[in-house]
């Protein structure tokens, strides 16, 4: 049996290595993704008050520390009983969405966009940020730039800091926004919108659109039928910030729906030997 190992893993937030197993005629007989590192963040948590755990957890990751800082303090909501109020509701939910907003220009134009926007075909050194610039146009990796460093300036104004947030409190925030700031944020919203719809026409044209490019998406060698979970509101649509857990199954019927502190009467976690 033949051994092919791909490590590390390119294009991630973190360390991976992929080990793929060929029979003797060459194919794919097994393949492994693995994470070959200890975080151990369950167990160094153990013992520490319970209001550490929005800086602790966030420490997680230092892409998306807002999701970790959000979803421990929404934690602390339910262990202390307390519900925020609108405004803390609305503050918290601005943070995600500018959040939401670096990620997904970080991700596509950046990690996962290259082989999209290039294309199968191009090559390897090309599928990059450079390439796509190339392919595009600098105007756009300027528009790339200054939608994060907007965005990135919403989320240090509202959390105080630029990366790991400190102002999720049981109940609220720590913090309120000004008007002038309040202004501010809502051209920077309205400017991200745009760049939103921009990037989506983007993927229509380049990829949508292109039918052997389609087809080789939609294939089954790039398929993968599994089962979806997400957050939606009270009609099943999807919700970033709060709502029900829904899951869906390959052919999008719905299989459970529950409140996240309900987690542990739908949801298990096993170890597999191999990692």
């Amino acid at each position: 049996m033949t051994k092919i190992m791909i490590d590390p893993i390119t294009r991630l937030e973190g360390h991976g290595k992929i080990a793929i197993f060929l029979d003797q005629e060459g194919e794919v007989a097994n393949a492994y993704l693995q994470i070959p590192e200890l975080r151990g963040f369950e167990k160094f948590c153990e013992g520490r008050p319970a209001e550490d755990m929005p800086q602790i957890m966030q420490r997680i990751c230092g892409v998306c520390p807002e999701a970790h800082h959000l979803a421990s303090t929404k934690a602390l909501d339910n262990l202390f009983r307390v519900e925020p109020t609108a405004a803390a509701r609305k503050i918290r939910e601005l943070l995600y969405s500018a959040f939401f907003v670096t990620d997904h220009t970080t991700h596509f134009y950046i990690l996962a966009g290259p082989d999209f926007i290039m294309g199968p075909e191009s090559p390897a050194a090309e599928r990059n940020i450079l390439g796509v610039i190339g392919k595009l146009g600098v105007e756009l990796g300027k528009k790339v730039i200054q939608t994060r460093q907007q965005n990135h300036w919403v989320i240090q104004t509202i959390g105080g800091r630029g990366i790991h947030p400190v102002f999720g409190l049981p109940g609220g925030v720590s913090k309120a926004v000004s008007e002038e700031d309040r202004a501010k944020i809502e051209e920077i919203a309205a400017q991200a919108v745009d760049f939103g719809r921009m990037t989506l026409k983007i993927f229509e044209d380049l990829v949508l659109k292109n039918k052997e490019y389609l087809d080789m998406v939609l294939s089954d060698a790039y398929t993968h039928r599994t089962y979806y979970m997400g957050l939606v509101d009270e009609n099943n649509r999807v919700n970033f910030y709060d709502g029900k857990v829904r899951i869906v199954d390959p052919k999008g019927k719905e299989f459970a729906k529950y409140a996240p502190r309900e987690y542990l009467e739908h949801l298990t976690e096993r170890v597999e030997p191999w990692t």
